[in-house]
């Protein structure tokens, strides 16, 4: 399935769109037409470029691929039913099929003397899954099931970056995939998560971790930066995967509904950048227009 996902820091719209599916109408596509319209419209920067990631880092965004600041970003997040944002980025191939949200977390310096053992934070996770539930459940979130690592957790000495994946389902039984980032700084941690599908996971991956090999702390922030009586984090690297793994990221919104329906009629669609967000305007209009029979060539034809 070539999916659309919305950042499961809310989920507001999972069950908005389920009518979209049976039966598609001219409301429905015009509201999607203008929700791509206004996500296509923020301040996107196309590579290649170098961007800042708050005060610690910079990014440098490859051919092929852009950016939104942490004011595009909360844009493109309540664009699709999730919360604002105040310090997040985002990072998206131009050909789309994936994003990246990234988030720098001023915790302190985190040892990474710790041995990561992914059985032990397998157990641990599903045994805090009810508690965690609940949460979600107080907060309107569909709860989130964990089935099994995609890629178990580990961790890259000479990048000082800790990364995993997991294979998720919602309480309705869609399948979430979430591969995950934790890059060590001086003085915290940049948390990066990918947003991919099942099926194209392994061709995201690769452009995600090309994209992200532009990602460096400024000379005076990197992990070897550290010196004695800087702030040291309360965790270690155990604790970055148990806290971060269920940040997951789940299909919601009125485009959910509208996939449904394109899986339906078999439309051959052009990858979507989720949350939501698609390639061009114009090439969804034509492509969404054919789907419901309302391309302005098909109207001329039967006039």
């Amino acid at each position: 399935m070539k999916g659309m996902w919305g950042v499961a820091l809310a989920t507001g719209l999972l069950c908005a769109s389920s009518a979209i599916a049976q039966a598609p109408t001219d409301q429905d596509r015009q509201k999607a037409q203008e929700l791509i319209r206004q996500i296509e419209s923020l301040g996107w920067v196309h590579g290649p470029a170098t961007m800042p990631i708050g005060n610690e880092a910079a990014l440098r965004i490859p051919k092929g691929a852009r950016y939104l600041g942490p004011e595009g970003t909360s844009k493109f997040l309540q664009l699709n039913g999730n919360p604002s944002a105040d310090h997040d980025y985002t990072i998206a191939p131009e050909g789309v099929g994936w994003f990246a949200i990234l988030e720098f977390d001023a915790a302190g310096y985190v040892s990474d003397k710790e041995k990561v053992d992914p059985d032990a934070l397998f157990k641990q996770l599903r045994s805090n899954e009810d508690e965690a539930n609940k949460e979600r459940s107080a907060q309107k979130q569909p709860g989130l099931h964990l089935d099994r690592w995609v890629v178990a957790p580990h961790y890259d000495t000479a990048s000082h970056n800790l990364e995993w994946g997991t294979v998720m389902h919602t309480d309705s039984g869609e399948q979430v995939v979430n591969y995950t980032s934790r890059i060590l700084g001086r003085d915290g941690v940049t948390k990066a998560i990918l947003v991919s599908d099942p099926a194209n996971l392994s061709a995201d991956l690769a452009q995600y971790r090309n994209a992200l090999n532009g990602f460096a702390y400024l000379p005076d922030k990197k992990y070897e930066a550290h010196q004695a009586g800087d702030k040291v984090a309360a965790y270690g690297l155990g604790a970055l995967v148990a806290g971060g793994a269920t940040a997951a990221v789940v299909k919601s919104g009125l485009f959910a509904g509208i996939f449904a329906a394109i899986l339906k009629f078999g439309v051959a669609f052009y990858k979507l950048i989720a949350v939501g967000a698609v390639a061009a305007f114009a090439a969804f209009r034509k492509r969404i227009g054919q789907l419901f029979g309302r391309k302005a060539a098909d109207d001329s034809d039967q006039a």
